[in-house]
């Protein structure tokens, strides 16, 4: 099976670079035990609704740290409002990067901070207002993502004067373990902006499911898990009708991971690169961290590719809560067996003519 139409859809889904995700359909219920910083989620919030009428030009990091080491890139925004991003990533040595547009969010798609759905942050961690700090000179606000058990899973720094989110970072279970951040280091407030090319439209042949139908994408066949480890929860479904492949939208309002779904089998091709596990059953799975990580294995006829941010310790947890079939043992009888087929279809009447036959 060809994955090279998948590989695009996944580099374009889940590029990390704080990009809006598609409309949450169902959210997990806040612990009623754990009470949000009315102050938190109003400057969150506000985070959230500053691209729609904030222009500015910019460089941003985004650092990665995984078992392979810290991996960054470094992106030129330019933003309007109006319209979205022409995002730039710098190239080395005067080269240029490659560059992408971002189409300026529908407001009916609900609030998302750093392309995590706000919803679910509220729902996952307790939001803590920690008052007045300041980066990259300019006076912002710090608010805190707590774990039940009070460990820091995030620190957002946002601008006072814009309510742009000009720093994110996010920590470990451990809370003190950085694996990822998000931070503006040159920040140019504009009036207005206008970009002289405008932002794609969604991929031809991508459709919204929605939730409504995952019942029937289970009796299909799908593995559609309402929920996965690190309390990440389904919330929405597109179908790529090209190739009748299906992603799986999934977060917990910080981390974000889309598990696409394609009947066939793994190309070996396309996991080069990868390093190859192996789970407890015997069943091969290739992994690749970074920015973003990857995950691909086949099981039962399905073709599986999990994209996200997590730390690698959690993707791990979520790569193994999905199926995982062993490649079929092939014994000596059977290779006996296969390689007389052969010769009995060479020696047949029809097997000599298959070749000119097509």
């Amino acid at each position: 099976m060809s994955l090279s139409r998948l590989a695009v859809l996944v580099s374009t889904a889940l590029i990390g670079f704080g990009l809006p995700l598609p409309a949450i359909a169902v959210v997990a219920a806040p612990d009623a035990s754990r009470e949000d910083s009315p102050s938190a989620v109003s400057w969150l919030e506000r985070a959230a609704a500053a691209p729609d009428r904030v222009s500015y030009h910019g460089t941003q990091i985004i650092t990665s740290w995984g078992p392979q080491g810290a991996s960054s890139a470094m992106l030129d925004i330019v933003h309007a409002a109006s319209q979205g991003s022409e995002v730039t990533v710098v190239g080395s040595g005067g080269s240029p990067g490659a560059k992408a547009f971002v189409q300026r969010a529908d407001n009916t798609v609900g609030l998302t901070v750093d392309g995590g759905p706000l919803s679910l942050l509220e729902a996952t961690y307790q939001l803590v207002y920690k008052c007045c700090t300041d980066t990259i000179g300019r006076a912002a606000v710090l608010i805190e993502a707590l774990r039940d058990n009070q460990t820091v899973a995030a620190r957002f720094w946002v601008d006072k004067a814009t309510g742009l989110l000009l720093q994110r970072q996010l920590f470990s279970v451990d809370g003190k373990t950085l694996v990822r951040a998000t931070i503006f280091t040159e920040l140019q407030i504009e009036d207005s902006e206008f970009l002289s090319h405008l932002p794609p439209m969604t991929p031809r042949g991508v459709e919204a499911v929605g939730m409504s139908k995952v019942d029937s994408l289970r009796s299909q066949g799908w593995t559609c898990s309402a929920a996965l480890p690190a309390s990440l929860q389904l919330y929405d479904v597109h179908q790529d009708t090209a190739t009748n492949s299906l992603q799986f939208s999934y977060s917990d309002g910080l981390f974000n991971v889309s598990l696409f779904e394609q009947r066939g089998v793994l190309d070996p091709a396309a996991v080069a690169g990868y390093t190859e596990t192996t789970t407890a059953n015997g069943a091969r799975v290739y992994q690749r961290y970074g920015m973003p990580s990857y995950a691909m294995w086949s099981s039962n006829g399905i073709v599986y590719t999990l994209v996200g941010d997590l730390p690698y310790d959690q993707l791990g947890q979520v790569v193994a809560a999905f199926p995982h079939q062993p490649p079929p043992r092939v014994t000596a009888v059977q290779r006996v067996g296969t390689g007389l087929a052969k010769i009995a279809m060479w020696l047949t009447p029809m097997g000599a003519l298959s070749r000119k036959l097509g």
